[in-house]
């Protein structure tokens, strides 16, 4: 089975960090402890905005935690239900005529990556460790972003070389 890599990276970054330390690059798409930070990320980025627009501050201890403790479930259920929102949009999109060639997996990751980048940019307005949770977020996606970049115009060069 032949490999094409070029512009399908899901963490560029820590491909790119690879490739800079001269570590292997490669190594890194199936790594699963960056697709376990990455997932970790995304779902405290989705807890902490769902926490923050439906519970209350001046609600008694107790209560608080059991909706926390639930609100964990409640992401899980939010979780299935945008995997099936995006897949409406896929398919329209693709009614359209757009994004017929693309994975409907690929299309799905940057939908996923979409919804979590506003969850956390919403959170930017929140107190100050939300605000750094958010801020971290945003930073870590426009890095990944430019990394893909990175690697996209290294592997162009390294293949119009062979």
């Amino acid at each position: 089975m032949k490999s094409n890599s070029n512009g399908q990276f899901y963490f560029s970054l820590f491909r790119a960090i690879a490739l800079l330390v001269g570590g292997n690059h490669r190594r890194s798409e199936s790594n699963g402890i960056e697709a376990f930070m990455v997932c970790f990320a995304i779902y405290m980025i989705h807890y902490m905005f769902f926490a923050t627009e439906f519970i209350s501050p001046d609600l008694k201890l107790w209560l608080a935690v059991l909706l926390l403790f639930a609100l964990g479930f409640g992401v899980w259920i939010f979780w299935l239900l945008l995997v099936y929102f995006n897949s409406l949009i896929i398919k329209g999109l693709q009614l359209c005529g757009l994004f017929r060639t693309v994975p409907v997996r690929r299309i799905q990751s940057v939908l996923w990556m979409a919804w979590t980048t506003v969850m956390a940019w919403t959170l930017l307005n929140g107190n100050q460790f939300l605000h750094e949770i958010a801020a971290i977020w945003l930073v870590a996606v426009a890095m990944n972003l430019a990394a893909a970049v990175y690697l996209a115009l290294s592997n162009a060069t390294r293949d119009s070389g062979e």
